[in-house]
């Protein structure tokens, strides 16, 4: 009888054996990045749990990216992912590329939260942050701050804004500009301008809206720098020389602010001239005054009362103010 038992015992045991599935080796198996599938998504809409109720149509569909880290980034419709490897990671900076050409760098929020944020430099107003603010009652920030909740991050425009020379609207454009190539910084932009301009961008595009920067972007798009360990904190709110085009920098001898994203040492995270250039002007407020950010390339980088402007710097102006030195940055987000 025990000789039996021992005899099932061992046939059922290789039967088991027998009936189990390879599984292979996690540690072996070499993973693939997924592609960017092309299926409606629409994460707002609460009444179908699958995505479905008013999702827009085939030609209007947000799709999901996933990196080689597992990271998701979401992609606008008629908008694509760069070919260029190093820009396609999206914690070193995902670039997306619009159908105008336009480039576009995702800011995950998941980490960096969105808000302003205590950098501590200014040049004029208030010396703290209680003195600025983003007009948060405003419908265009409220849509924007629903769907950074919802997609856990923005767009922020890879260059300084720019315009084709012989567009009667100056409509703003993301795009490289480092030679007579018929494009024109937005210098002489008011704020007003940008704002009414930023809005009008994709307007035939169901997926995607377009907007002039608040205080908020600017700085969880500085934080996101620190954060992700491309800058230090030290980099972006008391030296920003050593990557931004300024007077006392070692990379761009006699520059100017003309062009935009022609110094590779000017680029974080895959943004080009956060840092110097030209200032630009963001939708924050000191007063009635708008709030200029960044610095300007005849100016010094460091953190020195009354001369050195990092990229964290905040300087208030009128909104009417047309300043031949200062510019704008397109943002993006989600519908």
């Amino acid at each position: 009888m025990k000789t039996t038992r021992i005899c099932l015992l061992g046939f059922l045991l290789v039967l088991a054996y027998a009936c189990t599935p390879d599984v292979p080796d996690p540690v072996a198996q070499e993973l693939e990045p997924d592609p960017v599938p092309s299926y409606p998504l629409n994460p707002v809409n609460d009444d179908d749990e699958t995505g479905g109720g008013d999702n827009p149509g085939p030609s209007g569909e947000v799709s999901i990216y996933k990196d080689n880290n597992g990271d998701v980034a979401y992609i606008p419709a008629q908008f694509r992912v760069s070919d260029v490897k190093d820009e396609q990671t999206i914690r070193t900076g995902l670039v997306v590329i619009g159908p105008d050409g336009s480039e576009y760098v995702w800011v995950p929020t998941a980490k960096t939260e969105l808000k302003m944020r205590e950098f501590g430099s200014y040049f004029g107003g208030g010396g703290s942050l209680s003195s600025y603010r983003d007009e948060t009652t405003l419908p265009a920030y409220q849509a924007m701050a629903k769907s950074v909740a919802t997609y856990g991050g923005f767009y922020i425009g890879r260059y300084e804004a720019t315009y084709v020379a012989d567009d009667g609207n100056r409509t703003p454009v993301s795009k490289r500009h480092t030679s007579n190539d018929g494009l024109w910084m937005t210098v002489q932009y008011s704020p007003q301008d940008a704002t009414e301009n930023c809005a009008k961008l994709y307007a035939g595009n169901s997926t995607v809206q377009g907007f002039f920067v608040w205080g908020a972007n600017w700085d969880t798009t500085l934080q996101w720098l620190v954060d992700s360990g491309c800058k230090t904190y030290a980099d972006v709110a008391s030296n920003s020389t050593p990557w931004g085009n300024y007077s006392d920098d070692s990379f761009s001898p006699n520059a100017n602010g003309s062009f935009t994203g022609v110094w590779e040492q000017a680029r974080a995270n895959n943004i080009y001239d956060l840092a110097g250039n030209n200032w630009e002007w963001t939708q924050e407020r000191y007063g009635d005054n708008y709030v200029l950010r960044s610095g300007g390339y005849n100016l010094m980088g460091g953190a020195c009362p009354g001369n050195r402007y990092p990229a964290a710097i905040r300087d208030p102006l009128p909104g009417n103010d047309h300043h031949p030195n200062a510019c704008i940055r397109v943002g993006l987000h989600l519908k």
